[in-house]
């Protein structure tokens, strides 16, 4: 599947959501979702930076500086 499909997925699916959350759930409930898709997303964030940390080509790992980690917060998840 090609990456602007992959994108008009992900968008699509976003969209139904926050459809469903306006038009089915309470207002006092809407917020706490809300929330907790933000958090979701923050929790996925941390892994990708973990993930592409673990990326780093040979001469980075052997002392060359490599740009500053955008990450804030990461999780350690290593075995």
């Amino acid at each position: 599947m090609r990456a602007d499909k992959v994108t008009r997925l992900l968008d699509s699916l976003s969209e139904a959501q926050e459809t469903l959350i306006a038009e089915f759930i309470p207002a006092g409930a809407r917020s706490h979702f809300l929330a907790s898709r933000r958090e979701a997303l923050l929790g996925l964030r941390s892994l990708l930076d973990v993930a592409i940390d673990r990326t780093k080509v040979p001469t980075e790992a052997a002392g060359k500086k490599s740009p500053p980690s955008r990450s804030r917060g990461v999780i350690d998840i290593s075995d």
